[in-house]
């Protein structure tokens, strides 16, 4: 193609940036398809199948009137954040491209391009709370039942699945211990936001998950000093020494399995869950707390997982707060948007998972201006398609794959959270 192609707000692209991907459509089998980058297709409006009008695009569903009209009423009904807003287009696509990343046997993938057409836990429990509270309970719970089907005899979760139902991984990356307590959190999240009449016939098949992964948990924490043993986190590299990264999500999957599990009448299982809660709790308090939590219980800079110790995922306590804003000033970068960490090497790429992150944060904790701010920057950096992209390179340009469901969720939950009806909080 000779000449820069023109991109959204008439900004010039240059061909050579890595961009895998301008969206997401639904292929004939009911799979996500890539769309390629810098192209002409587009999507039929608020739907995740291609118009035909913009061209063709090899092993896309040719869905019939009905079933266009049926998607479109779908999202028309959901009860999406941003209305009447700048961001409403942003929210709409979101949600469209984390529904069009679902698989129909529930395997919701991280993102359509090869090497994250795969489930993660995290991802997938991040976007399982989205829908619910877009107020698809129906969808969150297909993502969640193929992840707790997933779980491993020891009752935690590897990195990453194949989304075939066969439970196998795609490479050697071993378990990864945050996958438990993002599972058990947007469990207790669907549960405290689903109908009643479905969790009291759906959340009994789950319990013996949550036990599962209660009794990982326990197995996992080191009574003595209250922290999980190394495990890969969020930046899914090897340590050798507890991280915030995993710590945290861990205490938050301790205080919503503690909850579950008494609501279900298991106080056995409740209060060792209780105790795990409490050891963690502790834990942190002592490892990380004085060194104004970063990222290793060794020292290790700041990181983005800080944002894991405050609302919406725990009660507001103004050390994390203190420590979550001086983290966001030391992770900001050039472009505006922010990296994964101080120890992260390159200083010039941003990552929206975490500029997402931070916007959830500063909605759930008041911070509106901030949050603002934030989701802003992501909205002027989408896609020609409008997705969402995982990086944004030094000159503001959407980079690698795009749409990233992790991203996609954070900015829902971010905006719903700025409406005013952020995801409930376990309690503990």
């Amino acid at each position: 193609m000779d000449g820069p192609v023109l991109g959204r707000r008439g900004t010039a692209w240059n061909p050579e940036t890595r961009l895998y991907a301008d969206g997401v459509v639904t292929g004939a089998d009911g799979a996500p398809l890539v769309v390629p980058p810098h192209g002409a297709l587009r999507r039929l409006p608020d739907t995740p199948f291609l118009d035909p009008a913009s061209g063709t695009l090899p092993g896309a569903a040719r869905p019939g009137p009905a079933e266009v009209a049926r998607a479109a009423a779908e999202t028309a009904a959901a009860t999406l954040p941003g209305a009447g807003t700048r961001y409403a287009a942003m929210a709409r696509t979101a949600f469209v491209d984390i529904r069009a990343l679902l698989y129909p046997n529930g395997a919701l993938v991280a993102a359509a391009s090869p090497y994250w057409h795969y489930v993660w836990p995290r991802d997938a429990g991040f976007c399982a709370v989205a829908l619910c509270l877009g107020g698809r309970h129906g969808d969150a719970l297909r993502a969640l039942r193929y992840v707790c089907g997933l779980q491993e005899p020891d009752g935690t979760w590897q990195a990453r699945y194949l989304p075939d139902g066969s439970g196998r991984v795609p490479d050697r990356r071993g378990t990864q211990l945050d996958g438990i307590g993002w599972t058990l959190w947007a469990l207790w999240v669907w549960a405290a936001t689903a109908p009643a009449r479905t969790v009291a016939a759906e959340l009994a098949d789950m319990l013996a998950t949550v036990r599962a992964a209660a009794d990982a948990m326990s197995a996992a924490v080191d009574p003595g000093t209250g922290l999980p043993r190394p495990s890969q986190d969020y930046w899914e590299r090897d340590v050798d020494e507890a991280t915030l990264g995993t710590a945290a999500p861990l205490l938050l999957g301790a205080r919503a399995a503690a909850d579950l599990l008494g609501r279900a009448g298991d106080g056995v299982a409740a209060a060792r869950c209780a105790r795990v809660r409490d050891l963690l709790s502790d834990g942190i308090r002592r490892h990380f707390a004085p060194l104004d939590f970063p990222r290793r219980v060794g020292g290790g800079g700041r990181d983005a997982s800080v944002a894991f110790l405050l609302p919406p995922f725990s009660p507001m306590e103004p050390g994390p707060h203190a420590a979550w804003r001086r983290t966001l000033a030391a992770l900001r970068l050039a472009n505006g948007g922010v990296r994964p960490g101080e120890e992260w090497a390159d200083t010039r790429t941003a990552w929206t998972p975490q500029v997402s992150l931070f916007a959830m944060t500063a909605a759930a904790t008041g911070e509106r201006h901030l949050a603002e701010g934030l989701l802003t920057w992501l909205e002027e950096r989408r896609t020609r398609l409008g997705a969402l992209p995982e990086k944004v390179t030094e000159d503001g340009r959407p980079a690698a794959v795009a749409p990233l469901a992790l991203t996609g969720a954070s900015v829902l939950i971010a905006l719903a959270s700025l409406e005013g009806r952020p995801p409930p909080t376990p309690p503990g």
